[in-house]
């Protein structure tokens, strides 16, 4: 360790961080981060931090197989009139796909669904909503990032076991529409090409529909 900073100024960033919601994941992604002479130079003064906007950066290309997505960036609309209703989305994401998936941020993206939408059930999308509520489900950039990065889209994504083709839904943002309230945006394989679209809260989500999550 350097002897740079003495024990009690360290114990003190800790305290700070333990107040202000930090985990131990957002710690190590600050370490990691390559611009934290930017971070000094907001807190000297002689820089500030910007509003996101519209023109800002939404991915960086790494390598073949990763790349880096914005979450925090303003989430493009599918048509004219579209808000955003509701995003989870904040900073930088690794998107990465390996032999066996999809990973974000070093875990395996799984396509989940709801035992109350398997075996021929049906559930409202409201009712999947409040479900999903406070699980890792992917947002709109994730999605708009693959949908201009097809090859990091795993095979198995195009079908399901019963070789259905699967309705992939990114929770992690939610549309609202002045004529039909609420929905949210899904990928599927079609035709011989991916394919999107979008879905209103107030349908039913079957088997067919899973949501794409983070695994724990």
């Amino acid at each position: 360790m350097s002897n740079l900073y003495s024990v009690g100024q360290m114990n003190q960033l800790g305290d700070s961080f333990e107040v202000e919601g930090f985990t131990a994941d957002d710690v190590t992604k600050l370490r990691q981060y390559s611009n934290l002479a930017g971070i000094k130079a907001v807190l000297n003064g002689t820089a500030k931090i910007q509003p996101v906007g519209e023109d800002v950066a939404r991915t960086i290309t790494i390598n073949e197989t990763t790349i880096a997505v914005n979450l925090g960036a303003v989430p493009k609309p599918p048509f004219d009139g579209t808000e955003v209703e509701q995003h989870i989305g904040k900073g930088w994401s690794i998107v990465e796909k390996r032999t066996d998936g999809l990973y974000v941020d070093g875990r395996k993206v799984i396509l989940h669904l709801s035992k109350r939408q398997k075996n021929g059930k049906l559930l409202k999308g409201h009712e999947l909503r409040e479900e999903l509520t406070g699980k890792p489900v992917l947002d709109a950039n994730i999605f708009d990032a693959l949908l201009s990065n097809l090859h990091l889209i795993p095979e198995d994504w195009k079908k399901d076991e019963n070789d259905n083709t699967r309705y992939i839904f990114f929770w992690g943002t939610i549309y609202r529409n002045s004529d039909r309230p609420l929905f949210v945006r899904y990928l599927f394989f079609l035709g011989g090409k991916w394919r999107s679209n979008y879905y209103w809260l107030g349908n039913d989500w079957n088997d067919n529909y899973p949501a794409a999550l983070r695994a724990s």
